[in-house]
């Protein structure tokens, strides 16, 4: 595969909902992927970096521009100073953290040393078609690709890409990859078993416990029965059936959750939201499936959730991003 293969048994320091803990859970894991290249640095993708940073991996994160880098700079500034001062890292330890991401606006350089890539541009297939198919010309034999998209197919994303590629790709979709070790992932008809292998085996390195779709389907499994709540929380409320935290706070009651529907997809990004549901309509042309104007209206105003300040809630800190929904 081209790329270093060593036994280890890795002690995983589990991330559960508000804190890092130390479970005594040992692994005995083949340990591939060291060198992780991060292909869209916005608010999944910093996470994502933050992630694989925190558990030992060394990061490489491509921007279009300085001002994107510098924007992700600051989001894992504000978690490392957050993770400090709640005691889950020490200072060198978030030092540590901080010397294990490098960033790049040429996706070149950030690919040629890479054993996995995590695509995370927009949910729109000839967006994530084109970045593939740069990604098959430029990263090493032996790479594995990955996609993070919730609704969108592998078998499409690489249609431009070389056979032997293919073998190697597979995709997930994260709910919060700093707060949450939950993450589904998913094989298409081209995955190997050994792809296979070192996906599983790379997430759970990082503390993941990936729930694992056997079978290409649009959405997933537990995601496609997210995207259905979704779909009926826009309905309720741009048609002024109910509020977004009146919604949020009987779900929060009922599911013994600590974050709502809304709030949820403030965190995911608006436009990101609405780029899954133009997916999920284009896909049937089912009027139910089309998204609301009012929410694209919210998109134009600039209303995007988190990372603009502003979505179903306000007063976000946009350096902060998902740290405040634990206030």
């Amino acid at each position: 595969m081209g790329i270093q293969l060593s036994q280890r048994v890795v002690k995983i320091r589990r991330l559960d909902f508000t804190s890092i803990e130390e479970r005594g859970i040992f692994m005995s894991e083949v340990d591939r992927i060291q060198n992780v290249a991060i292909v869209g640095i916005g608010t999944q993708g910093s996470m994502i970096a933050f992630r694989n940073a925190l558990y030992g991996k060394r990061v490489t994160g491509y921007g279009r521009s300085e001002e994107a880098i510098a924007v992700c700079r600051g989001k894992i500034d504000k978690w490392l100073a957050h993770f400090v001062a709640q005691g889950r890292l020490d200072k060198a330890e978030a030092d540590g953290v901080r010397e294990r991401i490098a960033f790049s606006t040429s996706l070149e350089n950030v690919c040629k040393n890479a054993d996995l890539v995590v695509e995370n541009v927009p949910e729109k297939i000839e967006v994530k078609q084109e970045v593939f198919r740069q990604l098959d010309e430029l990263c090493p034999t032996g790479c594995f690709l990955n996609s993070n998209t919730s609704s969108l197919l592998m078998s499409d994303i690489y249609k431009d890409v070389s056979d032997r590629r293919r073998a190697m790709t597979f995709s997930v979709d994260h709910d919060d990859p700093i707060r949450n070790n939950y993450l589904e992932m998913m094989w298409n008809p081209s995955t190997s078993q050994e792809t296979k292998e070192a996906a599983l085996a790379h997430y759970r390195t990082l503390g993941f416990e990936p729930i694992v779709t056997e079978r290409e389907i649009k959405g997933y499994s537990i995601n496609r029965v997210w995207r259905a709540v979704k779909r009926e929380c826009l309905y309720l409320w741009a048609n002024g059936y109910t509020e977004p935290a009146e919604f949020d706070r009987g779900w929060m009651m009922e599911w013994n959750t600590n974050i709502g529907p809304f709030k949820l997809m403030d965190l995911i990004g608006l436009q990101t939201i609405y780029n899954i549901e133009n997916s999920y309509y284009a896909a049937s042309g089912e009027e139910r499936d089309k998204p609301p104007a009012k929410l694209k209206e919210m998109i134009d105003a600039g209303h995007l959730g988190m990372k603009s300040g502003q979505g179903f809630y306000s007063g976000y800190d946009t350096e902060a991003g998902n740290l405040e929904v634990e206030k």
